[in-house]
């Protein structure tokens, strides 16, 4: 389905194995629908994967802007975690984060319950068809969305803590029926990403970063409009000393 915001957040993640299970029930239960409560949240997407050699974890959230990531409420949940929040996200590992504003997002028909991932950097002013790349993934055999965001600026303070060397410049999303098929497409995808690649540097002389390419898939959604008011901040919690996550 197409995305139905013009911005999105992307984050890639491990954990600690000895707390996976309770970084599920929490993930489940707590943040992300505390993260989907906020205004201006639209969805919040966990997909999961078992492959080696890439994060286990994607969360994908839709915003109705990026002057959400810079809002009064979304501020609050990152300054002012709950306990639990504050007990698991110490035991994050290999997190990457993007704030993205949507360029371009194309779909077809059905719901697809799996993602592929890639995310790449290229210098600040290259010219990428961003119509033209999202078109040429939307042919690949078993796509059926792509989107095309490119990363902001806007890092709270609280993540300073990740290497921002690890965020890319934009993030490409090509959603599926099943992790196995978008894995097949990686070919395609890498294809359709070196011409789009090599026409802005033709146009435009400056290198790119090769991407990084994973898939998952979908383990948990929640939409803005099913959380529950208990998970709704309506105030500012006590501060709570702690290490900072996504």
């Amino acid at each position: 389905m197409p995305l139905s915001s013009t911005a999105f957040l992307a984050l890639w993640n491990d954990v600690d194995p000895d707390v996976e299970a309770e970084y599920d029930r929490w993930h489940t239960v707590e943040h992300v629908p505390e993260r989907v409560g906020i205004p201006g949240f639209l969805a919040g997407r966990r997909y999961r994967s078992d492959a080696a050699d890439q994060p286990r974890y994607f969360t994908l959230y839709e915003v109705k802007d990026a002057a959400v990531f810079d809002s009064a409420a979304y501020r609050d949940v990152i300054e002012h975690p709950t306990p639990w929040s504050a007990t698991m996200r110490p035991r994050l590992r290999n997190v990457v984060r993007a704030t993205c504003e949507t360029i371009s997002s194309m779909s077809g028909a059905a719901a697809p319950a799996a993602i592929a991932c890639a995310r790449f950097s290229c210098a600040p002013d290259t010219p990428l068809d961003a119509a033209a790349l999202t078109n040429a993934c939307l042919r690949i055999a078993g796509v059926r969305a792509v989107h095309l965001g490119r990363a902001l600026d806007s890092v709270p303070q609280a993540f300073q803590q990740w290497s921002q060397r690890a965020a890319p410049s934009h993030v490409l999303l090509l959603e599926g029926d099943d992790e196995a098929s978008l894995r097949a497409s990686f070919a395609a995808l890498e294809a359709a990403l070196e011409a789009a690649i090599e026409a802005a540097i033709e146009a435009h002389g400056h290198a790119i970063e090769a991407a990084t390419l994973d898939a998952y898939t979908l383990a948990f959604q929640v939409a803005h409009a099913q959380v529950d008011d208990a998970l709704r901040r309506t105030s500012a919690p006590l501060s709570i000393d702690a290490h900072s996550g996504h």
